[in-house]
């Protein structure tokens, strides 16, 4: 058998779940499409490649030839073309391998991989779970962060913020969010992984409640190390602190609490609103009274903390946003913080929380754009009416919504709020379908500073924070989220055909992190292949999930991934990890079905 190196065939490293399909990507770059493409089990292929036999020839049991898709190149990018093929669903437990029989007569086959009932969720979470306790606050840091100050504050108040996880490989940090200073690309990130993860408990014991035993109580435990340190970061007026930074100095002494701008200049502005984390940090809290046990502090007193703090918010968001003026971002926050908190209470004791719930609802569908050319639509961001687009949580809006009319389906605008999140879902899926497109890779509308809106797959360079983009490993995880919970809490608003497309669009975006991408990189350290490391001083741990693949460095419409064009210190845009990546990995994976 004449092997085809070129002829790359892309698999999830980690493989794929029985009873669910899936996808393979051929690289073709010649243009030219295999004659044949055929799954086989690992064992046939390993003796095809050991004795030569040709793929005409082996008659397999297993093997059944997949219907090959078109040769497809994706605009602008300058690697490619590629095939896609869909696996069987009906694909029995076991390992495999695919063959692609060029018409030349050469083969390539890929890399074995499994295919497992919970497969993937069972090589994955527990790597994620055992990454968040390594990221866990403790040592010298935690003694420091005992008695925090304040930037700019000499009058020796002090607050005992010990707890949370450090922010990512290089910044040992602790944020509720960064870019705070921006109307519209503030990351939820240390609440949104606790309330994550008690959402991936739920989702779990739904979709793989064989897991729940060895998964559930770590689950819970992590989320509740996050809930312990949110109630200390909190001010006794009600307010959160944005976040403790160094400045990136990695001196104890620099650690102080603060709201960072570009440069690593440091402000006294610390006050965290609804889209700040404040939002997420009530979510957080809210939900973590329902569990079923207590942490550091008990359930009673995150009910405490989170009634405080929606409570002041509601009077003082605007006061603590740098142009006083809500977003797009605020609306789901602090949806998802009041429809937590009224899952948490009796609703007689949270009648303000149902109508702020409402409310905010009801802005959200407000901000909806339907294009009149009947193109995939959007969210107004803000006043001005760019397009809402994020790195880190389009799918957001989407999940809080659903969140919304699950725990106030009576509620005036409840309906409305399911029917828009499954528009708003399958408006991306348009889009993304809009080019070719053979890894599924999402879309979004967004708009650079310095030009219009337009439909792109990544994150323009040129932005409101003045230097921040990196890869978006925790957006697409977002969306996998939210498709899934579309799936879930909405199918019956959707054709059979559109739930297949929704299915498949969710297990994309876990597939691209898990190595099925142009670069054959698997983007969560220990497992797969093709891991990439970040810095011999930061480097990475297993478990975690680098920030990823982003446009090209210097053509945006191009892909990249460590590009050899990128400055030296502009690493970290790829191969840095990040907490929110793996935080929305757990939910998504925990979604999946």
């Amino acid at each position: 058998m004449r092997s085809r190196a070129d002829h790359r065939i892309l698999t999830g490293h980690l493989g794929y779940g029985a009873g669910r399909g899936g996808a393979v990507v051929v690289a073709v770059p010649d243009g030219v499409a295999p004659a044949r493409v055929e799954v086989v089990t690992a064992a046939e292929a390993a003796e095809a490649i050991e004795t030569g036999t040709t793929a005409e020839t082996i008659a397999t049991a297993a093997g059944r030839d997949l219907a090959i898709g078109p040769v497809q190149t994706v605009p602008g990018w300058t690697v490619g073309p590629f095939v896609r093929c869909e696996l069987p669903p009906d694909l029995p437990a076991g390992r495999y391998a695919v063959r692609a029989l060029a018409p030349d007569g050469t083969t390539a086959v890929s890399q074995p991989f499994a295919v497992e009932p919970d497969g993937v969720q069972r090589q994955t979470m527990s790597d994620v779970l055992a990454y968040f306790k390594a990221m866990r606050s403790s040592g010298e840091i935690d003694r420091k962060d005992r008695t925090a100050a304040f930037f700019g504050d000499d009058s020796g108040r002090t607050v005992d913020a010990r707890g949370g996880w450090l922010d990512a490989s290089g910044d040992t940090s602790k944020f509720l969010s960064h870019l705070t200073y921006t109307r519209t690309m503030s990351p939820q990130q240390t609440p949104l992984c606790a309330w994550a993860m008690l959402a991936a408990r739920d989702a779990l014991a739904e979709q793989h409640p064989a897991l729940t035993r060895s998964l559930s109580t770590r689950l819970r435990d992590e989320a509740l190390w996050g809930a312990d340190f949110l109630v200390r970061f909190q001010d006794p007026a009600g307010y959160f602190y944005v976040g403790i930074f160094d400045a990136l100095t990695k001196q104890l002494d620099e650690r102080v609490i603060n709201a960072p701008l570009p440069d690593c200049v440091r402000t006294d502005r610390y006050q965290a609103a609804y889209r700040h984390g404040g939002g997420l940090a009530i979510a957080a809290l809210a939900r973590a009274s329902r569990a079923d046990d207590d942490g550091d502090f008990p359930r009673a007193e995150y009910l405490r903390a989170a009634r405080a703090g929606f409570a002041h918010l509601e009077k003082h968001n605007t006061d603590y946003l740098w142009d006083g003026a809500e977003t797009v971002l605020d609306d789901y926050c602090a949806l998802l913080a009041a429809v937590e908190l009224v899952a948490a209470e009796d609703h007689t004791d949270s009648a303000d929380a149902v109508v702020a719930a409402d409310r905010r609802a009801a802005n959200l569908i407000a901000r909806y754009r339907r294009p009149a050319d009947g193109g995939p639509g959007w969210f107004a961001a803000d006043a001005e009416e760019r397009p809402f687009f994020h790195a880190a949580e389009p799918g957001l809006p989407i999940l809080a919504l659903l969140r919304f009319a699950e725990v106030l389906p009576f509620a005036r605008h409840a309906e409305a709020a399911r029917e828009l999140a499954v528009e708003a879902l399958c408006d991306v899926v348009r889009r993304t379908d809009a080019v070719p497109n053979p890894f599924g890779y999402p879309r979004q509308r967004v708009q650079p500073l310095d030009g219009p809106a337009k439909d792109a797959f990544f994150f323009p360079h040129s932005n409101e924070t003045g230097y921040w983009w990196q890869g978006e490993n925790a957006g697409i995880a977002s969306l996998s989220a939210a498709a899934a919970a579309v799936l879930r809490q909405a199918g019956d608003l959707l054709t059979d055909d559109r739930r297949a497309r929704l299915a498949a669009f969710a297990d994309d975006q876990l597939a691209w992190i898990l190595g099925r991408n142009p670069f054959d990189a698997c983007l969560l350290a220990g497992r797969g292949r093709g891991n990439v490391d970040y810095h011999s001083d930061f480097p990475n741990l297993p478990g975690g999930i680098v920030n990823g693949i982003t446009s090209g460095y210097t053509d945006e419409n191009d892909i990249a991934f460590l590009p050899a064009d990128a400055p030296e210190g502009d690493g970290w845009r790829w191969a840095e990890q990040w907490i929110p990546h793996t935080g929305w990995f757990l939910l998504a994976v925990a979604s999946a079905s």
